[in-house]
């Protein structure tokens, strides 16, 4: 998920500093870091993070406190000093969570609404079925369905067994599907009734959902203790003409679901899920919630073409967070300016934020609790990597990405791969444990956007390139300037031009093609 010194690079997270510039200059926080777990053997194989801890990020220390140093090149480094990391993994947090307070809702849709007793058990059902399909640990299992408790349930099933689960858009082109389905080597697809007919590549086994659901209950599936290197494969637009899958790891989710980290997240809190199934967000509008002890409320897709309908909905499930593409908020909100009042915290992004829709809210709402954050993020740092709150007397032209999310490394660089001057645009790098695996079957392309840079810290680091210009403002907020190429969003979505291009060129008919975006 992508929005559109005097800090240049920033660090949120604990990491091992070889700098030589850092040397001189900062404190270095020699705090010894492991290596992440090997990946999948086979034709899927992640990038390794040097520089890993061995324990998960974990649920940083409200008390928590932020220290920067200067060093050479007028840079900043920021590190959030959480004295305790807990070293749990992902379904670790889920299991506390249903332990601690079993018949607290977990997940409300249209239809049905279960505690976490419910969920867990409908997701060890659902385990138990995958199990007798002969799924293994590593095997990718797509899953076609729409936002519902069942969707949520097979995700946590599916990660109970081991599987990485590979999402899918039931309103996407079957082709475009079955693309998918061939290049993440999926064994077997999750889904409705209605979809059961459709043809299918052969070799790949196909299940009702409510047929894994009707098996018996079981004792549960013991809780892995390791980190996975990889639980999710989600397909974004390329530049070849196919779409490509970014591998997720473990230890950025339980980043992104870090409570106070970037906003604050209270285990009695409901977040809405919005978000098309195969978008990342849901990354976000899942395990936020989820891992703290609060609530996923989905939302239908109806509720999302009327704002006053959604208002509605909102305010009867009392909603807190929620999270949307930047095109979604300035249409509901220029419709009903109400929309969204009764929430606690909104967050935008997607594209690059619109700081008069952001203002004519905050008037509209004078009286609302309600806290505007534009965040920052491409699905190669598991969704979210930046995030900036945005002030009600906000008065800027353009709304800041903001700064790193815990354990998010920045840095801003030229051309060279060089650290640039105090407020000069330069490329974004992020880094941390976020970073995902690198890109499935797409040696070259991976090798280009995941690197290393001896430069700044001996190697020992890989850092995504984003493609994204950026620079540093004078209160230290990183603002975004545009692209380095000719990728655009529209609506949220990452869209390749050259993805375009290639499908028009198929037709005989067309003989030359360009695409380009337009405001």
């Amino acid at each position: 998920m992508r929005a559109a010194g005097r800090a240049h690079c920033a660090d949120s997270g604990p990491r091992r500093l070889q700098s030589p510039a850092v040397a001189r200059t900062a404190p270095v926080l020699a705090k010894t870091c492991g290596r992440q777990l090997p990946g999948q053997a086979g034709a899927w194989r992640p990038l390794g993070h040097a520089g890993e801890r061995r324990s998960a990020p974990g649920f940083a220390d409200p008390q928590a406190r932020a220290a920067t140093f200067r060093y050479a090149g007028g840079a900043l480094m920021s590190r959030n000093e959480s004295a305790t990391h807990r070293p749990s993994t992902l379904l670790s947090r889920f299991a506390e969570q249903v332990q601690r307070d079993p018949q607290a809702l977990a997940v409300i849709d249209q239809a049905s609404q279960l505690s976490y007793a419910q969920l867990a058990s409908a997701s060890e059902r659902i385990a138990r079925g995958l199990l007798s399909k002969g799924v293994n640990p590593g095997d990718p299992i797509a899953v076609c369905l729409p936002r519902c408790w069942q969707w949520v349930a097979t995700i946590l099933g599916a990660l109970k067994v081991g599987a990485v689960v590979v999402p899918l858009d039931r309103a996407s082109p079957l082709p475009r599907r079955e693309t998918m389905l061939a290049d993440a080597g999926c064994v077997g697809l999750v889904t409705l009734g209605d979809e059961l007919q459709a043809p299918l590549m052969p070799g790949v086994w196909r299940v009702d959902v409510d047929v894994l659901l009707d098996h018996a209950d079981q004792p549960p599936q013991p809780v892995p203790t390791a980190f996975a290197a990889m639980m999710f494969l989600f397909y974004t637009s390329g530049t070849t003409g196919t779409p490509k899958a970014v591998g997720i790891g473990e230890r950025g989710l339980l980043r992104l679901a870090q409570a106070d980290s970037y906003i604050d997240i209270q285990p009695t809190d409901r977040f809405a899920c919005l978000s098309n199934p195969a978008f990342d967000a849901c990354n976000f509008e899942l395990w936020a919630p989820l891992l703290n002890g609060g609530c996923c409320v989905m939302i239908a897709d109806a509720d999302l073409q009327d704002a006053r309908r959604l208002a509605a909905r909102l305010e009867a499930q009392r909603v807190d967070t929620l999270f949307m593409t930047v095109s979604l908020f300035n249409t509901l909100s220029a419709d009903f300016p109400r929309c969204f009042s009764s929430l606690r915290q909104v967050l935008i992004g997607g594209e690059q934020v619109s700081a008069g829709a952001v203002r004519a809210w905050y008037q509209a709402n004078p009286d609302s609790r309600c806290r505007m954050f534009n965040v920052y993020g491409p699905t190669e740092c598991t969704t979210f990597a930046l995030c900036c709150a945005i002030a009600r007397d906000f008065v800027g032209d353009a709304v800041p990405i903001g700064r790193a999310l815990a354990d998010t490394g920045v840095q801003v660089l030229n051309s060279q791969q060089r650290p640039v001057a105090p407020g000069e645009t330069g490329e974004l790098y992020l880094s941390g444990s976020g970073v995902a695996r690198g890109y499935r079957n797409r040696p070259e392309e991976t090798a280009h956007s995941f690197v290393r840079l001896p430069a700044l810290d001996a190697g020992e680091t890989i850092y995504y390139r984003t493609g994204d210009k950026v620079r540093v403002n004078a209160e230290g907020l990183i603002e975004y300037q545009g692209r380095i190429d000719r990728q655009m969003k529209v609506r949220g979505f990452r869209i390749e031009p050259g993805e375009v291009e290639q499908r028009m060129l198929e037709h005989p008919g067309v003989a030359q093609v360009h695409v380009c975006g337009r405001r």
